[in-house]
Formats: C-alpha cells, sequence, structure tokens
C-alpha cells in the first residue's frame, strides 16, 4: 500500500532525513521516500497508516502532516 501525504514545516535535508527517521518507526511501514522540494511523503506499508499515526509519529518534531 502506498501513500503520499504532505509535510508542513521542513526546510533542509536535516528536516527530511527527521520525518523519514520517525515514520519508518510506525509498525507496518516499509519503506519512506521525502520529497523536500514537494514537502511530501512517500510511505509504503503493508497496511493503512492513518493521518493521525503519521502526526503522533511526528508529535515530538516541528513538522506536521497537511
Amino acid at each position: 500500500m502506498e501513500k503520499t501525504v504532505t509535510i508542513n514545516g521542513m526546510k533542509c535535508e536535516g528536516c527530511a532525513t527527521i520525518v523519514k527517521e520517525n515514520v519508518e518507526k510506525i509498525e507496518g511501514v516499509q519503506s519512506v521516500s521525502v520529497d523536500l522540494a514537494k514537502k511530501s511523503a512517500v510511505i509504503t506499508s503493508d497496511r493503512e497508516v492513518s493521518k493521525d499515526t503519521l502526526q503522533e509519529s511526528l508529535s515530538e518534531t516541528k513538522f506536521t502532516v497537511a
């Protein structure tokens, strides 16, 4: 299952790395590809990943899921 989401607050490659590392910790997530220019992330998982779950994974960062 693949899902593309907009991530608000990313400004640099370091931001993209933080988003990637946090989203990869979600159970069932197989891969995460972050596009800084588009301010988006493509998430591949073996199950549905809700917006709430994504936001929770970023709760200790300054980033939000649009």
